[in-house]
């Protein structure tokens, strides 16, 4: 699996990576791109895609 050292170079490197990202809302995607948080592999952004989906769902 390939590690990217910013969430902006994993968006630009992976085209996986991308197609996830752009399922999330608009203000998911803002979201995450501000608190620059720790996502710099496919794994990382499928577990915050996770979280959006248990707690979209009421969990």
């Amino acid at each position: 699996m390939e590690h990217y050292p910013t969430l902006r170079e994993l968006l630009e490197g992976s085209e996986q990576s991308r197609q996830l990202f752009s399922k999330f809302t608009p203000d998911a995607q803002v979201a995450l791109q501000e608190q620059r948080q720790s996502i710099h592999t496919y794994d990382d952004l499928q577990k915050i895609a996770a979280s959006f989906e248990e707690r979209r769902r009421g969990w």
